[in-house]
């Protein structure tokens, strides 16, 4: 017998918590909110510790509510006990520390993770056994998700081992080294094997968010059926030009050049020029989520498949702290 509707019991609003909600957190919360399934949205931050840091930072953001709910709550006593997703969008060095405190005590079913995973190889370990509490953990390396990839990624089929150079000026190789790792090993359909940073320049310096390092230089990646990746940096000297990124595949049947700043994909490999630029995280995150909410999968690549990539990138670079600057900490102080 049909229940009538006014009748049937109303299912809740998934209940989603956004770990960081500043620069990259905020474009989440923005994600969200453009979806049309009303969501229950908490955030969890520092820096929003009051209901006028609340306003300020919706106005920051330009954060409209709409038909959602979203709350902040900085003490974690009126949390929820059960989350559907939870997002970590935090510095990678508090990944593991703040999701730890947050979901004490409470259930989820999936986490998204931002890059780099951790600092550390202590903390990623105990991340895994933490995600392996939910049904499903995915990292953000979101170029999977691009339109103009994942149309280079049918022109690579049957194409064999490829070679992919990712070069420009300063553009913060040791924070952004690991999207591209994943960009091939997708491409590719290849494990990672190993991992070259001899080259990377002996001066790190300050990035841009205060208390972490940046690099420039050379990293090499080699891959399970002869693919490899070359990332290179140059430091940008004081009058130099800045030379914007480009990213080259090579292989038998052709190159293929993209500019992601242009949004277009050229070359001897393409039959036609691809457009497209790169959706913004704000556009990705209403049909990433929904498609977790509603099937439990998504386009993302799983923790536990890049796991080992994130590790032997940590071990090889604790290894260059060890042996150039004589600094025997544990953790890497990229983000």
């Amino acid at each position: 017998m049909d229940i009538p509707l006014a009748e049937r019991p109303q299912r809740p609003n998934p209940s989603i918590a956004v770990l960081g909600v500043g620069q990259l957190g905020s474009r989440y919360v923005q994600g969200l909110l453009s979806g049309n399934q009303p969501l229950d949205i908490w955030l969890q931050d520092p820096s929003i510790n009051s209901v006028s840091a609340f306003q300020k930072w919706k106005g920051t953001y330009s954060i409209d509510v709409g038909t959602h709910s979203v709350k902040f709550d900085s003490t974690l006593s009126d949390l929820p006990d059960h989350f559907d997703l939870v997002i970590s969008a935090t510095t990678a060095d508090i990944r593991y520390e703040s999701l730890n405190s947050f979901l004490d005590g409470r259930a989820f079913d999936y986490l998204i993770l931002e890059k780099l995973i951790t600092t550390g190889l202590k903390d990623l370990e105990d991340l895994a056994a933490l995600a392996g509490r939910g049904k499903g953990c995915w990292v953000n390396h979101a170029r999977r998700l691009w339109p103009i990839y994942q149309e280079l990624k049918n022109e690579l089929h049957n194409a064999g081992p490829i070679q992919v150079i990712v070069e420009g000026s300063d553009w913060n190789l040791g924070s952004n080294s690991v999207h591209f790792c994943d960009l091939v090993r997708w491409l590719s359909s290849e494990d990672l094997v190993n991992l070259d940073c001899s080259l990377v320049e002996n001066e790190w310096r300050e990035s841009k968010r205060q208390g972490f390092l940046e690099f420039t230089g050379e990293l090499r990646y080699g891959f399970s059926s002869g693919s490899d990746l070359v990332l290179i940096s140059t430091l940008l000297a004081e009058n130099d030009r800045v030379t914007p990124v480009t990213i080259t595949i090579r292989t038998q049947q052709g190159d293929a050049v993209i500019d992601e700043t242009v949004g277009t994909a050229l070359g001897s490999l393409l039959q036609d020029v691809l457009h497209g630029r790169g959706p913004f995280q704000s556009e990705l995150t209403a049909d990433l989520v929904g498609g977790i909410l509603q099937t439990g999968e998504c386009g993302l690549p799983k923790f536990e498949d890049v796991r080992e990539d994130h590790r032997m990138y940590l071990t090889e670079l604790l290894d260059y702290q060890r042996r150039t600057h004589q600094n025997f900490s544990q953790t890497v102080m990229i983000t």
